[in-house]
């Protein structure tokens, strides 16, 4: 089997190539067996036809396109795998030359991951996390969320509280009100530093992007609106609403909102395709036992048997990723 490979715009790659007439013989027989077996021809009992009566029948173009399309579900995997092209999503298959006792030539289009070209990442990373951020909370900050609390425990037990020692015990195990405002304290601190941290990401992912070189394939962009979409649906459902009385109350068909995707999918797609060259070239791997560990642990949180073993690893994988990055200084 021969086969030339050419580069596309959009991350598209064609290749262009023939199955040898011997080979493609061997698919065309096949599928005429195959339609002699299923075929009801009056006179002859099926399976015991005639091949060339069968063709008759059936007609030659029919068997031929039977052919072509099992050789090419057997030699599509075979073709990337020699050429070493990391295929997303289904090719497009069009066939050149289609006649019997010549080779099959065919012409394969189909998207693969982009080649991505990265700025001096690690210099762009040093100066953005290497720049001191002070988290402080004030009493301000502490009182508001008590007084939060405060009101949930009134609503839910219908009666009239005081922020004392009395309620510090009666909503967890604090010795007193002091205790309580501490754990407030330190609670508000995590999340202060949670979002700092997320805000300093994306900042630094924007940077690199800006800079990077990433033709990305538009495959990955409609695929993450999709995502996108299920994510906003199960949101959605969860609040108790009906997904078309959301439509209506938003003023937008689901085409329209898939539309208004477009420019955060593009990120997403950006961002996520430069964590993984990131930790390509450096090398940042995630074992089996560290993917075990995070599924079963988020499978208690979220009471659910299991947890997409790829979701879990895309996680712990651009975890330590941002690990690598923030600790270069």
């Amino acid at each position: 089997m021969k086969t030339e490979v050419q580069k596309l715009p959009q991350s598209l790659v064609e290749i262009k190539g023939e199955i040898s007439a011997e080979e493609f013989e061997a698919y065309i027989e096949k599928a005429i067996e195959e339609y002699n077996q299923e075929a009801e021809i009056p006179g002859f009992r099926r399976g015991l036809t005639p091949e060339k009566i069968l063709l008759e029948k059936i007609g030659e173009d029919k068997v031929l396109e039977k052919a072509a399309t099992s050789a090419f579900r057997n030699f599509y995997p075979k073709i990337i795998e020699e050429n070493k092209i990391e295929a997303i999503g289904g090719p497009e298959f069009r066939i050149l030359k289609l006649a019997r006792k010549n080779p099959l030539e065919f012409k394969i289009i189909v998207s693969v991951l982009p080649e991505v070209e990265l700025p001096d990442y690690k210099k762009i990373s040093r100066e953005e996390f290497g720049a001191k951020v002070e988290i402080a909370i004030d009493n301000k900050e502490i009182d508001e969320k008590l007084e939060q609390l405060k009101k949930i425990v009134e609503s839910k037990n219908n009666t009239k509280e005081e922020l004392n020692d009395e309620f510090a015990k009666k909503v967890g195990n604090f010795q007193n009100l002091e205790e309580l405002r501490k754990i407030t304290a330190q609670n508000l601190e995590f999340e202060k530093k949670r979002k700092t941290q997320d805000k300093k990401r994306i900042e630094v992912l924007k940077k690199i992007s800006e800079q990077a070189e990433i033709d990305i394939p538009l495959i990955l962009i409609e695929a993450e609106k999709e995502k996108m979409l299920g994510e906003l649906k199960k949101s959605v459902s969860e609040t108790g609403f009906k997904w078309d009385d959301y439509l209506s109350q938003i003023k937008k068909s689901e085409q329209e909102l898939l539309k208004s995707f477009d420019g955060e999918a593009r990120q997403r797609v950006n961002f996520g395709l430069i964590l993984r060259e990131i930790a390509e070239q450096e090398k940042i791997e995630v074992n089996e036992e560290e993917v075990e560990k995070l599924s079963e642990s988020y499978a208690k949180i979220y009471s659910r048997d299991k947890i997409s073993r790829d979701y879990i690893y895309g996680l712990l994988k651009n975890e330590k990723t941002f690990a690598f990055l923030e600790n270069l200084n």
